[in-house]
């Protein structure tokens, strides 16, 4: 074969191999492109598309050792030091990460994937007003049309509380890419269309004839849901909720019976009673943790104690259950251990030390942190282990409405994956109340229930209750929680920078009969 054969020949494949990474099928790039690295070790671009197709297998281990690996050949290679940053992000990896991204773009600061990229993770650590200062610099006549630089600025407005900002970028981004519905979700979280003038709801419904992918149809139905509850019309909402979630049910998949033997799998492993580290334990912080069903609370509840000066709310954090799952679990299901006692004791103090190093990436001098990762409630135990001095709350809501509210928003977590369907929300709802019922048993006292409804009800004194809980001094501004400026990027975004309301206690009753199935579930 001649070089210019050889060379047509490869372009041909490379582009193939490109058209399948871009579709998800990463086992057959993989397939492809390990030929190609053997033939042509010297194209760094092999090994990119290799690292992130392991990446997208979730085999993040394999993706970091390549690219490391060839990092040492080419230490100024931007798209490794970018890649690297990306896939360090995405496991919180936080320090790494930026040391990879703020390299790639020390060597090329026009470099916009690396960009991005930091502001993402920018966003991730709260900081979203660095994230709106880094992508101003990208935001001249040149790259005015790029929808990703538009999308994550616009993000990063919404999470910073400057919504019209926010509408201005994700309008935008709408005008460049018309068919794709991720900004029509992000607006419809800000947007009360009872009092809406902006033809949001109207230009949605025109997108439902166009011809939009899976997911943009589910994401499109989503919004369409919860712009017809705002006006009432709880017919059509329900009709759009259904036909996201069964989109969505065709997107991802839940295994019950998987869910059921991991928290089955907890309840082995803490089985006996245990002491708390004491060995080298020595962190001045103190951790509360706010743990719950998703919507049940927990963003309020963060809000409104963060509003202390003296306490900084980090969200919420992936640390706590990455390191649960990485000790406890062998390929997510199956136990390395049966029990606390058969673990070296060294093996917790060094999770304590990790987990305050990860805390560290967000460069806040505060002693006090929150952390508001809901499914912590399955951690507990290991919890108290590791950060003996923590605070637990436990949010608490009306079962009707955390379930039909996890039914009715749009979730990206993998964790949320039960949220689509009656039948497996009321599964994962009674996994949830089992596991807290034996936590409860095994530390009493020191898991505090809060009840949404009673906090509606009677807020300064639940407020009062809360904080005594916690040990922190009281001060007024608890009770204006929704004058917080902290960066919020949960469904709950637009209600927590409101005051509270009564109506969104059992707002589930306005879907009536079509909610039956639920309630029968659930033993309502």
């Amino acid at each position: 074969m001649t070089i210019i054969n050889e060379k047509i020949d490869f372009e041909k494949k490379i582009k193939n191999i490109i058209k399948l990474y871009e579709i998800g099928n990463f086992e057959e790039v993989i397939s492809r492109t390990k030929p190609l690295v053997k033939k042509y070790p010297e194209i760094i671009d092999l090994y990119n598309l290799l690292a992130l197709s392991y990446n997208g297998l979730n085999k993040t281990e394999d993706a970091i050792k390549l690219l490391d690996d060839v990092l040492k050949r080419d230490p100024n290679n931007i798209h490794l030091l970018n890649n690297l940053g990306m896939i360090h992000s995405g496991i919180s990896s936080f320090e790494p990460s930026k040391k990879f991204l703020d390299k790639a773009l020390k060597i090329k600061p026009d470099f916009f994937q690396a960009a991005n990229n930091l502001a993402n993770l920018f966003l991730k650590l709260n900081k979203a007003e660095e994230a709106i200062k880094l992508l101003k610099k990208f935001i001249n006549q040149e790259n005015s049309n790029n929808y990703v630089l538009n999308f994550t600025i616009a993000n990063s407005y919404q999470q910073s509380g400057d919504f019209e900002n926010a509408r201005k970028h994700y309008n935008k981004c709408l005008l460049i890419e018309p068919n794709r519905c991720d900004s029509d979700k992000a607006i419809s979280l800000m947007t009360n269309y009872k009092n809406d003038k902006s033809n949001h709801m109207e230009n949605m419904e025109k997108k439902l004839i166009n011809d939009l992918n899976k997911t943009d149809l589910m994401l499109l139905n989503y919004s369409l849901g919860k712009a017809y509850e705002d006006i009432s019309n709880y017919e059509k909402s329900f009709l759009h909720l259904k036909k996201a979630n069964d989109l969505n049910s065709e997107i991802i998949n839940f295994n019950s019976s998987n869910e059921k033997k991991i928290f089955e799998n907890i309840k082995i492993i803490f089985k006996d009673d245990f002491n708390t580290i004491s060995k080298d334990y020595n962190s001045d912080k103190i951790i509360i943790f706010i743990v719950g069903m998703p919507r049940s609370g927990t963003s309020l509840i963060e809000q409104i104690l963060s509003s202390n000066k003296n306490v900084y709310g980090a969200g919420e954090l992936p640390f706590i259950g990455n390191l649960a799952e990485n000790l406890f679990f062998n390929n997510k299901i199956k136990l390395n251990f049966n029990s606390l006692k058969e673990i070296d004791e060294e093996k917790f103090v060094k999770l304590s030390n990790e987990y305050f190093q990860k805390l560290s990436s967000f460069e806040v001098k505060k002693n006090i942190f929150i952390d508001k990762a809901p499914f912590n409630f399955k951690w507990i135990g290991l919890i108290k282990k590791i950060i003996p001095n923590s605070k637990i709350i436990h949010c608490k809501r009306d079962a009707m409405d955390i379930c039909w509210s996890n039914y009715k928003n749009f979730f990206s977590s993998i964790k949320m994956n039960y949220a689509n369907d009656f039948k497996n929300i009321a599964y994962f709802y009674n996994l949830y109340l089992d596991i807290m019922d034996y936590w409860k048993v095994k530390f009493k006292n020191e898991i505090y229930d809060i009840y949404y409804e009673n906090l509606i009800k009677n807020p300064e004194k639940e407020i009062k209750n809360l904080v005594s809980f916690c040990e922190l001094d009281w001060n007024e501004n608890y009770l204006k929680f929704y004058e917080n400026k902290k960066t919020v990027s949960t469904a709950s975004l637009a209600q927590v920078r409101s005051p509270l309301y009564k109506s969104s206690i059992k707002k589930w009753e306005k879907f009536g009969e079509k909610l039956s199935g639920l309630k029968k579930l659930i033993n309502y």
